[in-house]
């Protein structure tokens, strides 16, 4: 089982990095990417409520143990004995990923307030950067 920080890194840099393109296309509040940053570390850490539920725990630790839970963030994938075994590099690489997400996010929001998105190709970049660190996390994570 990878620690609770991986699971909650990897949840918040994948809402982080899903909603770029909102980014790009609108001015955002400068509160909603921290919200974004919670809920999507909530939404890692989903599958593993079993831990503190009063009830339902069987069926909530077998649905934690089910290869759906990998639309929690990849949380199935986390938790397999390869990254197990690696308990420090699965932390490190999640705050690598997570550094990686909010400097790409927050590009994202400054070139959404000093270009303007019809006239340059910046947005395109962003799109196309964040579409190669999913496309790597996917690769990463089907590996074996």
């Amino acid at each position: 089982m990878a620690p609770a920080i991986a699971h909650f890194l990897v949840g918040a840099s994948l809402l982080l990095l899903l909603t770029i393109p909102i980014a790009l296309r609108y001015r955002l509040a400068p509160w909603i990417p921290l919200w974004l940053v919670a809920l999507g570390g909530l939404w890692g850490l989903g599958p593993d409520i079993h831990h503190i539920a009063p009830i339902y725990e069987l069926k909530l630790r077998a649905f934690h143990d089910s290869p759906w839970v990998d639309l929690f963030a990849f949380h199935y994938t986390l938790d397999r004995p390869a990254v197990r075994a690696q308990y420090i590099s699965s932390v490190f690489g999640s705050i690598l990923g997570f550094l990686g997400a909010v400097t790409t996010f927050m590009l994202a929001t400054v070139l959404r307030t000093r270009t303007n998105l019809t006239d340059t190709a910046s947005p395109y970049l962003v799109a196309l950067s964040e579409t190669l660190l999913l496309l790597l996390l996917v690769v990463a994570a089907t590996s074996s």
